[in-house]
């Protein structure tokens, strides 16, 4: 009998789904809102293509990075509304002005996130920027597949778990390059859907479009932020404030069961260049900038190299050639996956008992957070006053 991927693994690609001729696979969401694939074997014939194709059960091959750097735009502006430096947009535009598709993450009206293809520089707005979200890669399988078999280009920028789904079906095709984009974890579509919901209820607005890093606040402000169709801001709050939303995600305490055991976060990497905000700026070799709004670019093949290359030459991206080790050292999510909150396991308990409602599940660990803080906080002040006293004494003495 098949089996595909043990539940805390499987990332929900749909690559399984995908590949399955018989169509015996289809994606379900759980009472808890987390998508799996759920086989219905009647018509199974045991090809085994759902397992070859999965990256988990046949992993990929991976590959060290060749260089690092450095890199922003040079578009001012691109700069700006990006979450760092802009150089996925560039990706996209140099695509598009060679004649390939292009490929991303795309916000629905639902807010639910899906990986789209275009052909159009109007679709760069909708793919870029982080989406802090469950992104369903599967409905992009076979539009890859449209392009490749009409002898087209494309350019696809995801997550790693996703990318290796796209190696695993579509292996080293010279017509695909493929980027990946560091990730901590993803949170269930539903979570991020009640807690819209939510707010809309408490506002009495209706939510148009949100913002997991608004550029209008500074993106590296981290401001979680919601406008109404007339584009007035009706929501803005940072991780500190107090969204529940940020504060289970930036906590690593409401991500899928599999971000916590991710096999593509380490230091070798399955795509052709992987991009992230830049951290450990500085600390192996001199540098004369800071990391604000500078992406770390790590080229990984022959491919990602000369794609890079001709962003640089014509003048798209300002980039700077670093140690390799440099961005992969200062970075956590390049060497291993996110490790569990110690608030993670209440969550898993109170989403159980609430039956996936996130709101009531966050609002009781957050309760349960910052009690645990206050302690906390009270027992080291009354220490450092004991300690003086004990410091006083000894003096007299």
């Amino acid at each position: 009998m098949i089996q595909l991927a043990k539940t805390e693994q499987c990332t929900a690609c749909g690559a399984c789904a995908y590949a399955c001729p018989k169509q015996c696979i289809t994606m379900k969401e759980d009472n808890q809102g987390l998508l799996h694939p759920a086989i219905d074997d009647t018509d199974c014939n045991s090809c085994n293509r759902c397992q070859s194709v999965c990256p988990i059960l046949s992993p990929v091959e991976y590959a060290s990075p060749m260089k690092a750097y450095a890199a922003w735009s040079t578009d001012a502006e691109e700069r700006r509304t990006s979450a760092s430096g802009g150089i996925a947009a560039e990706v996209y535009k140099a695509a598009i002005d060679e004649g390939r598709h292009i490929a991303g993450a795309k916000m629905n009206e639902d807010f639910s996130v899906s990986m789209e293809s275009a052909k159009e520089r109007s679709a760069i707005t909708e793919f870029k920027n982080s989406k802090y979200v469950f992104s369903s890669a599967y409905g992009l399988f076979p539009r890859i597949k449209e392009i490749l078999d009409a002898n087209g280009k494309a350019v696809v920028i995801g997550l790693p778990c996703q990318i290796a789904a796209l190696r695993k079906i579509f292996r080293d095709n010279e017509n695909l390059l493929l980027m990946d984009v560091v990730c901590h974890g993803v949170t269930p579509s539903s979570y991020l859907q009640q807690h819209i919901k939510t707010l809309e209820e408490e506002s009495g607005k209706k939510a148009a479009r949100i913002s997991f890093r608004d550029p209008a606040l500074q993106t590296d402000t981290f401001t979680f932020s919601m406008y109404d169709e007339h584009g007035e801001r009706f929501y803005a709050q940072r991780i500190v404030d107090g969204d529940k939303y940020q504060f289970g995600y930036h906590r690593a305490i409401s991500y899928r069961e599999n971000c916590y055991h991710c096999i593509f976060a380490k230091d070798k990497r399955i795509s052709d260049a992987t991009l992230s905000d830049y951290k450990g700026l500085g600390r192996m070799a001199p540098c004369s900038f800071n990391n604000k709004k500078v992406s770390s670019i790590l080229v990984n093949s022959a491919k990602g190299e000369s794609f890079i290359k001709n962003l640089i030459e014509s003048k798209r991206i300002i980039a700077e050639e670093r140690p390799v080790r440099e961005p992969i050292n200062g970075d956590p999510q390049l060497r291993h996956p996110s490790v569990k909150n110690k608030f993670r396991l209440s969550f898993e308990k109170e989403i159980k008992a609430n039956a996936g409602d996130f709101e009531k599940a966050m609002s009781y660990v957050m309760h349960k957070f910052f009690i645990t803080v206050y302690y906390q906080n009270h027992f080291l002040f009354l220490k450092r006053i004991v300690t003086k006293i004990k410091h006083i004494i000894r003096k007299i003495r």
